[in-house]
């Protein structure tokens, strides 16, 4: 237990940074440590105000039976993209793998922390997207002595099949690629088309569900459209919700087999795992030929686009945004009639659409990738350094390399909804103008934030992306406000 301690205390370290607290000079270090700390409690805070709102909507319109099976399909969910964009980084993308490896401490103690990481984090976002909807359910729906137990059971092991099968499939995934050329970026395309799936199943869900509301089926006949493609939401709703122990009984087998198998699998092969994907054997053909001439500019501007395209993390979290941006208008468009029924039913129109607007703002927004370009240099910063180029140079750069991925996603959005939602001509130039500004407002004040706030001394890309103040500070505001006013104009609805 003593070597799980130890292990415990220097992951802790790395997670919160208490070393850097502790040894801080200066108040302003410290007082950013504590903002950064505050802002997850935020995020939680978020996270159970949007799912409080929609039980709450949706059990004053008669589904609250729905809501157990929603939630745990939300947890999964979450817990899907969670794991997708954590596991490679757990393993070997931190620097301090193969210190840890170095360490007198078996490998069973390390297989067991990540896990257990693996695992709070998950059922952390399991609680906050539950808990709202079991207060809707209780409120509307009279429920047996034993209920309360099995949900609670039900929750601990909600994500566990989705973490073992995610796990498993990023690491095969990892160790087939990790040799190949260009490993990483066809690691983030599979990790986007997985997304680009999963969106797929969603919508197809939602369009269900909505076929089945606008039918006036009960709601047995909705909570088997939203199960259609997943059978652990079906062992759920079954065991958990209904009482029946023979599935309620499958459910938990089913659930704890897929994450003890990849953990047995971890504790045998990984210590190999992680030489593998920290030391790759890459053969590579050298030839002689004649070097292109190129200015500074095209220089640099190579690079960038390299670093972004060739990372781990970096460009999959920066394109999760705009890809269900264009998924979600282009839903609209396909389910246009059904949509426009079901949204403006008894709603103001012109609070409806601003509410449209401020979720797409939150999409583009999570497409800014200006916000972390001088931070990600990394142990490379002395290039950017001893580069006979000024920083705004770069700066411009990192705008323009932003720019091009989130224009072209406002304007077909802009497009798809217009036609989606009948808008007139002004209101579709209003929406697209504000789409086009706020691209152009968060990828100029993302780089501002990072060439102000760069910090090198981060020993992963996960960290700098979801833990440096440049994130805090220049990508964060440009997610939140949005949804925040979504959620508000929602409320009044």
């Amino acid at each position: 237990m003593r070597s799980l301690a130890l292990l415990m205390k220097l992951q802790l370290d790395g997670i919160f940074r208490f070393s850097e607290f502790r040894y801080a000079k200066s108040g302003k270090a410290k007082i950013a440590f504590f903002l950064r700390s505050l802002v997850p409690l935020l995020l939680a805070f978020v996270l159970y105000g949007v799912c409080y709102y929609l039980g709450q909507t949706l059990s004053k319109g008669g589904l609250a039976g729905v809501l157990p099976v929603l939630g745990y399909l939300l947890g999964s969910l979450l817990t899907l993209i969670f794991t997708m964009i954590k596991i490679n980084e757990l393993l070997a993308g931190d620097d301090n793998a193969l210190f840890l490896l170095s360490l007198p401490i078996s490998t069973f103690w390390h297989v067991f922390l990540i896990f257990l990481r693996l695992y709070v984090e998950c059922t952390i976002l399991v609680l906050l997207s539950n808990i709202p909807f079991l207060q809707a359910y209780l409120m509307a729906v009279s429920v047996d002595g034993g209920f309360l137990g099995r949900w609670i059971v039900g929750l601990c092991f909600t994500c566990l099949p989705i973490t073992g099968i995610a796990s498993l499939a990023g690491i095969f995934l990892a160790l087939i690629l990790c040799s190949v050329k260009n490993s990483n970026l066809l690691h983030s395309m599979i990790m986007l088309a997985v997304l680009f799936v999963m969106g797929l199943l969603v919508g197809n869900s939602i369009g269900n569900v909505s076929n089945a509301v606008s039918m006036h089926k009960d709601q047995s006949e909705i909570i088997r459209a939203i199960c259609a493609n997943y059978s652990f939401g079906r062992m759920y709703q079954n065991g958990v919700v209904e009482n029946n122990g023979a599935f309620f009984f499958l459910f938990l087998v089913a659930s704890s087999v897929w994450f003890l198998f990849f953990f047995l699998f971890m504790l045998v092969a990984y210590q190999e795992i992680v030489l593998a994907l920290r030391a790759p054997k890459v053969y590579k053909t050298f030839s002689y030929g004649t070097q292109e001439a190129k200015t500074k500019h095209r220089a640099l501007e190579e690079r960038l686009w390299s670093q972004w395209i060739h990372s781990r993390s970096y460009m999959v979290s920066t394109l999760i945004g705009p890809m269900y941006a264009l998924m979600s208008s282009a839903f609209c468009l396909l389910r246009a009639q059904e949509i426009r029924q079901f949204l403006y039913a008894d709603c103001d129109r012109g609070r409806v659409d601003l509410v449209i607007l401020c979720l797409l703002l939150a999409l583009l927004g999570m497409g800014s990738s200006s916000y972390c370009g001088f931070s990600m240099e990394g142990k490379r910063h002395w290039i950017m350094e001893s580069m006979p180029m000024e920083e705004k140079d770069m700066e411009g750069l990192l705008v323009k390399r932003n720019l091009f991925i989130t224009i072209p996603v406002a304007v077909v959005s802009c497009i798809f909804l217009g036609l989606a939602f009948s808008f007139g001509i002004l209101e579709s130039l209003g929406f697209l103008l504000c789409s086009l500004a706020y691209c152009l407002l968060t990828a100029f004040y993302g780089a501002k934030i990072d060439k102000k706030f760069a910090d090198y001394s981060m020993l992963s890309e996960n960290q700098i992306l979801r833990q440096s103040t440049s994130f805090f500070l220049g990508w964060l505001p440009g997610v939140a406000i949005p949804l925040l006013l979504a959620v508000g104009l929602g409320i009044g609805l």
